[in-house]
Protein backbone atom coordinates (compact mmCIF):
# COMPACT_ATOMS: atom_id res chain seq x y z
CA UNK A 1 0.00 0.00 0.00
CA UNK A 2 1.21 3.58 -0.88
CA UNK A 3 2.11 5.37 1.93
CA UNK A 4 1.22 8.34 0.95
CA UNK A 5 -2.49 7.79 0.66
CA UNK A 6 -2.88 5.61 4.03
CA UNK A 7 -5.97 6.81 5.79
CA UNK A 8 -7.01 9.05 3.10
CA UNK A 9 -10.49 9.54 1.75
CA UNK A 10 -10.82 10.60 -1.55
CA UNK A 11 -12.48 11.44 -4.61
CA UNK A 12 -10.35 10.14 -8.06
CA UNK A 13 -9.65 13.55 -8.93
CA UNK A 14 -7.75 14.60 -5.62
CA UNK A 15 -5.49 10.97 -6.51
CA UNK A 16 -2.31 12.39 -7.86
CA UNK A 17 -2.09 10.18 -11.78
CA UNK A 18 0.94 8.74 -10.48
CA UNK A 19 -0.07 7.11 -7.85
CA UNK A 20 -3.58 6.09 -9.56
CA UNK A 21 -2.65 2.80 -11.50
CA UNK A 22 -0.79 1.60 -8.07
CA UNK A 23 -3.53 2.13 -6.36
CA UNK A 24 -6.12 0.57 -8.61
CA UNK A 25 -4.09 -2.66 -8.45
CA UNK A 26 -4.88 -2.45 -4.56
CA UNK A 27 -7.60 -4.92 -3.16
CA UNK A 28 -7.91 -3.03 0.05
CA UNK A 29 -9.06 -0.28 -1.06
CA UNK A 30 -12.67 0.60 -0.82
CA UNK A 31 -14.66 1.93 -3.41
CA UNK A 32 -17.84 4.01 -2.23
CA UNK A 33 -20.82 6.01 -3.54
CA UNK A 34 -19.92 9.66 -2.47
CA UNK A 35 -23.58 10.52 -1.83
CA UNK A 36 -26.05 8.03 -1.07
CA UNK A 37 -29.92 8.77 -2.13
CA UNK A 38 -33.26 9.05 -0.23
CA UNK A 39 -36.94 10.19 -1.67
CA UNK A 40 -36.38 13.70 -0.85
CA UNK A 41 -33.03 14.33 0.33
CA UNK A 42 -29.36 13.07 -0.94
CA UNK A 43 -26.78 12.38 1.86
CA UNK A 44 -22.89 13.15 1.26
CA UNK A 45 -20.96 10.63 2.61
CA UNK A 46 -17.63 13.02 2.84
CA UNK A 47 -19.56 15.49 5.04
CA UNK A 48 -22.54 13.75 5.97
CA UNK A 49 -24.53 16.93 5.02
CA UNK A 50 -28.10 16.36 4.30
CA UNK A 51 -28.82 17.73 0.71
CA UNK A 52 -32.27 18.23 -0.53
CA UNK A 53 -33.16 17.29 -3.75
CA UNK A 54 -34.74 20.24 -4.77
CA UNK A 55 -31.78 22.55 -4.34
CA UNK A 56 -28.78 20.67 -5.03
CA UNK A 57 -29.64 18.97 -8.36
CA UNK A 58 -27.13 19.25 -11.59
CA UNK A 59 -27.64 17.99 -15.22
CA UNK A 60 -25.90 14.95 -14.70
CA UNK A 61 -28.01 14.33 -10.73
CA UNK A 62 -27.32 15.82 -7.71
CA UNK A 63 -24.21 17.91 -5.81
CA UNK A 64 -22.99 18.23 -2.14
CA UNK A 65 -23.93 21.67 -0.66
CA UNK A 66 -22.00 21.63 2.08
CA UNK A 67 -18.16 21.03 1.37
CA UNK A 68 -18.23 22.51 -1.92
CA UNK A 69 -14.71 24.62 -0.82
CA UNK A 70 -13.10 20.98 -0.62
CA UNK A 71 -13.83 19.90 -4.19
CA UNK A 72 -17.36 19.41 -5.79
CA UNK A 73 -18.76 15.72 -4.61
CA UNK A 74 -21.98 14.98 -7.25
CA UNK A 75 -24.32 11.89 -7.14
CA UNK A 76 -21.58 10.26 -10.16
CA UNK A 77 -18.73 10.30 -7.72
CA UNK A 78 -16.73 7.91 -6.11
CA UNK A 79 -14.74 8.11 -2.53
CA UNK A 80 -11.51 5.79 -2.83
CA UNK A 81 -11.24 4.51 1.34
CA UNK A 82 -7.53 3.78 1.32
CA UNK A 83 -6.71 1.77 4.90
CA UNK A 84 -3.75 2.58 7.22
CA UNK A 85 -0.34 0.68 7.40
CA UNK A 86 -0.37 -0.21 10.68
CA UNK A 87 2.88 -0.38 12.00
CA UNK A 88 5.07 -2.61 14.25
CA UNK A 89 5.86 -0.56 17.66
CA UNK A 90 7.90 2.42 17.07
CA UNK A 91 11.59 3.58 18.60
CA UNK A 92 10.85 5.67 21.53
CA UNK A 93 9.86 9.13 20.32
CA UNK A 94 12.25 11.66 21.92
CA UNK A 95 10.63 15.68 23.23
CA UNK A 96 12.91 17.89 23.48
CA UNK A 97 11.15 20.46 24.94
CA UNK A 98 13.38 21.64 28.26
CA UNK A 99 10.51 23.61 29.69
CA UNK A 100 9.03 21.88 33.21
CA UNK A 101 4.86 21.50 33.82
CA UNK A 102 3.13 22.84 36.81
CA UNK A 103 1.91 20.42 39.42
CA UNK A 104 -1.75 21.05 37.99
CA UNK A 105 -0.35 20.62 34.38
CA UNK A 106 1.35 17.62 34.79
CA UNK A 107 -1.52 16.04 36.86
CA UNK A 108 -3.97 16.74 33.75
CA UNK A 109 -1.43 15.84 31.41
CA UNK A 110 -1.57 12.20 33.41
CA UNK A 111 -4.80 12.03 33.02
CA UNK A 112 -5.13 12.40 29.53
CA UNK A 113 -2.68 9.56 28.91
CA UNK A 114 -4.47 7.74 31.15
CA UNK A 115 -7.82 8.28 29.02
CA UNK A 116 -5.81 6.97 26.06
CA UNK A 117 -4.35 4.13 27.43
CA UNK A 118 -8.48 3.43 28.75
CA UNK A 119 -9.88 3.91 25.12
CA UNK A 120 -11.73 6.71 26.26
CA UNK A 121 -12.08 10.46 25.26
CA UNK A 122 -11.13 13.20 27.40
CA UNK A 123 -12.75 16.90 27.46
CA UNK A 124 -9.88 19.68 28.86
CA UNK A 125 -11.26 22.60 30.39
CA UNK A 126 -8.66 24.78 30.80
CA UNK A 127 -8.04 28.59 31.03
CA UNK A 128 -6.26 30.52 28.16
CA UNK A 129 -3.03 31.08 29.21
CA UNK A 130 -3.22 27.48 30.88
CA UNK A 131 -0.32 25.90 28.65
CA UNK A 132 -2.89 23.43 26.81
CA UNK A 133 -0.58 22.79 23.94
CA UNK A 134 2.90 22.01 26.50
CA UNK A 135 0.53 19.58 28.77
CA UNK A 136 -0.47 17.51 25.52
CA UNK A 137 3.50 16.69 24.97
CA UNK A 138 3.60 13.73 26.56
CA UNK A 139 0.38 12.21 25.42
CA UNK A 140 1.72 13.31 22.12
CA UNK A 141 5.38 11.29 23.00
CA UNK A 142 3.29 8.25 23.68
CA UNK A 143 1.16 7.66 21.02
CA UNK A 144 3.99 8.00 18.47
CA UNK A 145 6.41 5.36 20.44
CA UNK A 146 3.81 3.31 20.11
CA UNK A 147 3.26 3.75 16.80
CA UNK A 148 0.29 4.53 16.14
CA UNK A 149 -0.97 8.36 14.38
CA UNK A 150 -2.52 11.21 16.04
CA UNK A 151 -4.12 14.18 14.64
CA UNK A 152 -4.46 18.07 16.18
CA UNK A 153 -7.62 20.05 14.71
CA UNK A 154 -8.29 23.49 14.98
CA UNK A 155 -11.31 25.09 13.40
CA UNK A 156 -8.90 28.15 12.76
CA UNK A 157 -6.00 28.39 10.27
CA UNK A 158 -3.96 30.62 13.00
CA UNK A 159 -4.32 28.27 15.77
CA UNK A 160 -2.94 25.65 12.88
CA UNK A 161 0.08 28.46 11.95
CA UNK A 162 0.68 28.94 16.01
CA UNK A 163 0.31 25.21 16.98
CA UNK A 164 2.71 24.02 13.92
CA UNK A 165 6.46 25.42 15.07
CA UNK A 166 5.78 24.96 18.31
CA UNK A 167 5.08 21.53 17.82
CA UNK A 168 8.32 20.91 15.25
CA UNK A 169 10.68 22.77 18.05
CA UNK A 170 9.19 20.11 20.68
CA UNK A 171 9.31 16.94 18.30
CA UNK A 172 12.28 17.47 15.81
CA UNK A 173 12.58 14.25 15.01
CA UNK A 174 9.69 13.23 13.68
CA UNK A 175 7.68 14.23 10.62
CA UNK A 176 4.75 16.57 11.28
CA UNK A 177 2.25 17.39 8.17
CA UNK A 178 0.61 21.47 8.03
CA UNK A 179 -2.79 20.88 6.31
CA UNK A 180 -4.86 23.75 5.62
CA UNK A 181 -6.59 25.17 2.49
CA UNK A 182 -3.71 27.09 1.28
CA UNK A 183 -1.09 25.00 2.87
CA UNK A 184 2.11 24.91 0.57
CA UNK A 185 2.65 21.64 2.21
CA UNK A 186 0.94 18.20 1.05
CA UNK A 187 -0.30 14.88 3.13
CA UNK A 188 2.49 12.14 2.64
CA UNK A 189 1.52 9.46 5.80
CA UNK A 190 2.91 11.60 8.54
CA UNK A 191 1.77 9.77 11.98
CA UNK A 192 1.30 13.65 13.51
CA UNK A 193 -1.08 15.61 11.77
CA UNK A 194 -1.76 19.47 12.34
CA UNK A 195 -4.74 20.73 10.57
CA UNK A 196 -8.21 22.19 10.26
CA UNK A 197 -11.23 20.50 11.06
CA UNK A 198 -12.39 21.03 7.40
CA UNK A 199 -9.14 19.03 6.35
CA UNK A 200 -10.48 15.62 8.13
CA UNK A 201 -13.10 15.41 5.70
CA UNK A 202 -10.34 13.93 3.88
CA UNK A 203 -9.18 10.90 6.61
CA UNK A 204 -10.90 7.76 7.30
CA UNK A 205 -10.39 5.67 10.10
CA UNK A 206 -6.80 6.86 10.43
CA UNK A 207 -6.19 8.60 13.88
CA UNK A 208 -5.68 6.89 17.17
CA UNK A 209 -5.90 9.81 18.59
CA UNK A 210 -7.40 13.20 17.53
CA UNK A 211 -7.24 16.86 19.11
CA UNK A 212 -9.59 18.81 18.67
CA UNK A 213 -8.37 22.47 19.43
CA UNK A 214 -10.96 24.98 20.69
CA UNK A 215 -13.64 22.41 20.09
CA UNK A 216 -16.02 25.22 21.17
CA UNK A 217 -15.21 27.75 18.23
CA UNK A 218 -16.83 28.78 15.29
CA UNK A 219 -17.28 26.57 12.39
CA UNK A 220 -17.05 23.05 14.66
CA UNK A 221 -19.21 23.51 17.48
CA UNK A 222 -22.13 24.36 15.58
CA UNK A 223 -21.43 22.02 12.64
CA UNK A 224 -22.82 18.65 11.89
CA UNK A 225 -20.83 18.52 9.21
CA UNK A 226 -17.51 18.74 10.71
CA UNK A 227 -17.89 16.71 13.71
CA UNK A 228 -19.12 14.04 11.62
CA UNK A 229 -16.26 14.06 9.89
CA UNK A 230 -13.89 14.02 13.30
CA UNK A 231 -15.86 10.83 13.51
CA UNK A 232 -15.57 9.37 10.44
CA UNK A 233 -11.44 10.45 10.78
CA UNK A 234 -10.69 8.85 13.77
CA UNK A 235 -10.25 4.71 13.94
CA UNK A 236 -13.17 2.88 15.36
CA UNK A 237 -11.32 2.21 19.14
CA UNK A 238 -9.41 5.90 18.84
CA UNK A 239 -10.26 8.60 21.22
CA UNK A 240 -10.98 12.27 21.31
CA UNK A 241 -9.22 14.95 23.16
CA UNK A 242 -11.30 17.99 23.51
CA UNK A 243 -9.46 21.30 24.62
CA UNK A 244 -11.23 24.26 25.21
CA UNK A 245 -10.98 27.54 27.79
CA UNK A 246 -14.84 27.88 28.14
CA UNK A 247 -17.20 25.25 29.12
CA UNK A 248 -19.39 23.51 26.58
CA UNK A 249 -22.06 20.93 28.02
CA UNK A 250 -21.93 19.02 24.44
CA UNK A 251 -18.82 17.92 24.58
CA UNK A 252 -18.66 17.72 28.66
CA UNK A 253 -21.69 15.25 27.97
CA UNK A 254 -19.78 13.55 25.05
CA UNK A 255 -19.93 9.65 25.53
CA UNK A 256 -17.11 8.11 27.22
CA UNK A 257 -15.63 10.75 28.60
CA UNK A 258 -13.19 11.94 31.38
CA UNK A 259 -12.98 15.33 32.33
CA UNK A 260 -10.07 17.60 33.47
CA UNK A 261 -10.61 21.65 34.34
CA UNK A 262 -7.86 23.65 35.40
CA UNK A 263 -8.50 27.34 36.57
CA UNK A 264 -4.82 28.24 36.81
CA UNK A 265 -2.52 30.08 34.06
CA UNK A 266 1.11 28.26 33.88
CA UNK A 267 2.60 31.76 35.45
CA UNK A 268 0.27 31.67 37.89
CA UNK A 269 -1.57 35.28 37.64
CA UNK A 270 -5.19 35.68 37.11
CA UNK A 271 -7.02 36.31 33.98
CA UNK A 272 -7.31 39.94 33.26
CA UNK A 273 -10.55 41.12 33.86
CA UNK A 274 -12.84 43.61 31.20
CA UNK A 275 -13.14 46.64 32.02
CA UNK A 276 -16.86 48.16 30.32
CA UNK A 277 -16.57 51.58 28.72
CA UNK A 278 -20.06 52.72 27.60
CA UNK A 279 -19.85 54.84 24.39
CA UNK A 280 -23.50 56.37 23.33
CA UNK A 281 -24.26 55.67 19.44
CA UNK A 282 -21.17 54.03 19.08
CA UNK A 283 -21.44 51.92 16.03
CA UNK A 284 -23.23 54.93 14.34
CA UNK A 285 -20.83 56.89 15.19
CA UNK A 286 -18.01 55.37 13.77
CA UNK A 287 -19.57 54.48 10.80
CA UNK A 288 -19.37 58.12 10.40
CA UNK A 289 -15.90 58.05 11.18
CA UNK A 290 -16.21 59.92 14.86
CA UNK A 291 -14.12 57.78 17.13
CA UNK A 292 -14.67 57.79 20.65
CA UNK A 293 -12.49 59.74 22.78
CA UNK A 294 -11.95 57.59 25.21
CA UNK A 295 -10.50 54.92 22.70
CA UNK A 296 -8.04 57.68 21.44
CA UNK A 297 -6.50 58.45 24.15
CA UNK A 298 -6.40 54.88 25.68
CA UNK A 299 -4.69 53.59 22.30
CA UNK A 300 -2.13 56.85 22.44
CA UNK A 301 -1.13 56.47 26.25
CA UNK A 302 -0.66 52.48 25.89
CA UNK A 303 2.85 50.87 26.43
CA UNK A 304 1.50 47.54 25.19
CA UNK A 305 0.67 46.45 21.61
CA UNK A 306 -2.65 46.84 21.27
CA UNK A 307 -5.61 44.42 19.23
CA UNK A 308 -8.96 46.15 18.57
CA UNK A 309 -11.78 43.54 17.86
CA UNK A 310 -14.03 44.37 15.37
CA UNK A 311 -17.62 42.49 14.60
CA UNK A 312 -17.63 43.16 10.87
CA UNK A 313 -14.91 44.18 8.21
CA UNK A 314 -17.16 47.00 7.12
CA UNK A 315 -16.98 48.48 9.95
CA UNK A 316 -12.91 48.18 10.53
CA UNK A 317 -12.32 48.93 6.94
CA UNK A 318 -14.25 52.71 8.15
CA UNK A 319 -11.90 53.16 10.81
CA UNK A 320 -9.08 51.64 9.79
CA UNK A 321 -7.87 54.90 8.03
CA UNK A 322 -8.85 57.21 10.63
CA UNK A 323 -7.28 55.32 13.13
CA UNK A 324 -3.87 55.39 10.20
CA UNK A 325 -4.29 59.13 10.40
CA UNK A 326 -5.25 59.76 13.73
CA UNK A 327 -2.68 57.87 15.42
CA UNK A 328 0.41 58.45 13.08
CA UNK A 329 3.18 57.41 16.10
CA UNK A 330 1.82 53.77 15.71
CA UNK A 331 2.48 51.61 13.38
CA UNK A 332 -0.94 50.64 12.33
CA UNK A 333 -2.16 46.90 10.22
CA UNK A 334 -5.21 45.40 9.65
CA UNK A 335 -6.57 41.59 9.64
CA UNK A 336 -9.20 39.34 8.35
CA UNK A 337 -10.23 35.99 7.09
CA UNK A 338 -9.75 37.20 3.44
CA UNK A 339 -6.79 39.06 3.87
CA UNK A 340 -3.73 37.91 1.46
CA UNK A 341 -1.32 38.80 3.95
CA UNK A 342 -2.39 37.56 6.76
CA UNK A 343 0.12 35.41 7.67
CA UNK A 344 2.94 37.54 7.15
CA UNK A 345 0.61 40.78 9.31
CA UNK A 346 0.03 38.19 12.38
CA UNK A 347 3.71 37.11 12.39
CA UNK A 348 4.48 40.93 12.46
CA UNK A 349 2.39 41.43 15.24
CA UNK A 350 4.09 38.49 17.35
CA UNK A 351 7.77 39.89 16.78
CA UNK A 352 6.69 43.22 17.88
CA UNK A 353 6.85 44.91 14.70
CA UNK A 354 3.05 46.50 15.25
CA UNK A 355 1.88 48.77 17.25
CA UNK A 356 -2.00 48.21 16.42
CA UNK A 357 -4.11 45.75 15.10
CA UNK A 358 -7.25 46.18 13.78
CA UNK A 359 -8.77 42.39 13.45
CA UNK A 360 -11.91 40.56 13.06
CA UNK A 361 -12.92 37.46 15.11
CA UNK A 362 -10.28 35.46 13.31
CA UNK A 363 -7.63 36.50 16.03
CA UNK A 364 -9.83 35.76 18.98
CA UNK A 365 -8.55 32.65 20.03
CA UNK A 366 -5.82 29.59 20.09
CA UNK A 367 -2.89 32.66 19.35
CA UNK A 368 0.13 34.10 21.57
CA UNK A 369 1.30 37.56 21.30
CA UNK A 370 3.85 38.82 24.11
CA UNK A 371 3.05 42.15 25.23
CA UNK A 372 -0.61 43.48 24.59
CA UNK A 373 -3.82 44.82 25.73
CA UNK A 374 -7.40 44.54 23.72
CA UNK A 375 -10.22 46.41 22.58
CA UNK A 376 -13.53 45.27 21.25
CA UNK A 377 -15.39 47.22 19.83
CA UNK A 378 -19.60 47.27 19.57
CA UNK A 379 -18.81 44.24 22.47
CA UNK A 380 -22.24 44.07 23.02
CA UNK A 381 -22.71 43.49 18.86
CA UNK A 382 -24.48 39.90 18.22
CA UNK A 383 -21.22 38.76 16.19
CA UNK A 384 -20.36 37.90 20.04
CA UNK A 385 -20.93 35.78 22.49
CA UNK A 386 -19.79 35.02 26.59
CA UNK A 387 -16.83 32.40 24.51
CA UNK A 388 -15.75 34.62 22.36
CA UNK A 389 -15.61 37.56 25.12
CA UNK A 390 -14.19 35.20 27.08
CA UNK A 391 -11.46 33.97 24.42
CA UNK A 392 -10.61 37.60 23.33
CA UNK A 393 -9.85 39.06 26.96
CA UNK A 394 -7.63 35.68 27.21
CA UNK A 395 -5.48 36.87 24.26
CA UNK A 396 -3.77 39.43 27.60
CA UNK A 397 -1.09 38.18 29.61
CA UNK A 398 -0.21 34.96 28.52
CA UNK A 399 3.61 35.69 28.55
CA UNK A 400 5.64 35.17 31.40
CA UNK A 401 7.31 38.73 31.40
CA UNK A 402 4.39 40.15 30.38
CA UNK A 403 1.59 38.49 32.45
CA UNK A 404 -0.79 41.72 32.69
CA UNK A 405 -2.50 43.84 30.43
CA UNK A 406 -5.83 45.94 29.67
CA UNK A 407 -8.91 44.17 28.72
CA UNK A 408 -11.52 47.09 27.25
CA UNK A 409 -15.10 46.28 26.36
CA UNK A 410 -16.75 49.53 24.33
CA UNK A 411 -20.24 49.22 24.46
CA UNK A 412 -23.75 51.06 24.10
CA UNK A 413 -25.34 49.13 26.53
CA UNK A 414 -24.04 45.74 28.79
CA UNK A 415 -25.59 43.05 27.18
CA UNK A 416 -26.05 39.15 28.78
CA UNK A 417 -22.91 37.93 26.69
CA UNK A 418 -20.51 40.73 28.08
CA UNK A 419 -22.25 39.96 31.87
CA UNK A 420 -21.94 36.35 31.23
CA UNK A 421 -18.08 36.48 29.97
CA UNK A 422 -17.14 38.95 33.11
CA UNK A 423 -18.80 36.39 35.53
CA UNK A 424 -16.68 33.78 33.68
CA UNK A 425 -14.07 35.40 34.24
CA UNK A 426 -13.88 36.23 37.49
CA UNK A 427 -15.06 32.90 39.25
CA UNK A 428 -12.04 31.09 37.25
CA UNK A 429 -9.93 33.34 39.41
CA UNK A 430 -11.83 32.76 42.21
CA UNK A 431 -11.53 28.96 41.31
CA UNK A 432 -7.62 29.30 40.98
CA UNK A 433 -7.23 31.22 44.24
CA UNK A 434 -9.01 28.88 46.41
Amino acid sequence: MCKKLQGRQLLKQEIPSSLWKQLKKEHTVKKVNAMTSRKKDIICRRCGHINSKASCQIETGFYCEYCLNMGRVTSNDYLYRIPKIHQEKAKKTRCFWQGKLTTQQARISQEIVDSYHHKRHHFVHAVTGAGKTEMLFPLIQQVLTDGKVIGIATPRIDVCLELYPRMEAAFQDTEINLLYGHSSQTYNGASFIICTTHQLMRFYHYFDVLVIDEADAFPYVYSDELQYAAKQALEKKGCFVFLTATSNQGLEKYPNTQKSILARRFHGKDLPVPTTVYCRHLAINLRQGKLPKKMLIEIEESQQSYILFFPDIALMSIVYPIIKETCRKKRVAMVHASSKDREKVVKQMREGEIDLLLSTTILERGVTFKNISVMVVCADHRVYNRASLVQIAGRVGRNLDYPTGKVIFLHEGKNQAIISAIKEIKYMNKEANK
